[in-house]
């Protein structure tokens, strides 16, 4: 079975949600690009606004990623030492080993 959150396409959904979030660079380059049209600009705000918003985007992505890989591992079972509760013996289900 494979882990949760593990593939490519988890990465794309959190690229995805990330440039949702970082849509005020979109809406900075949009008014960049009207204001090169209407009042002949340079053009290069706008190449630098979409580099911005796309590269913020793409670097929390991989920080969120990277994130979720490094978990603290999987759950160990444990002993129960506890002498006032019950064992997996009292339930029905015998000791595992």
């Amino acid at each position: 079975m494979r882990e949760k959150g593990s593939g490519f396409a988890g990465f794309i959904i959190c690229f995805l949600v990330s440039l949702l979030y970082h849509a005020g660079w979109a809406v900075a380059t949009v008014i960049a690009l009207i204001v090169h049209y209407t009042a002949s600009y340079p053009l290069w705000p706008v190449f630098a606004g979409l580099g911005i918003w796309v590269l913020s985007a793409l670097i929390s992505a991989l920080v969120i990623t990277f994130g979720n890989k490094n978990y603290a591992g999987p759950i160990v079972k444990q002993d129960n030492i506890n002498p006032y509760s019950k064992s997996n013996s009292d339930f029905g289900m015998g000791e595992k080993k």
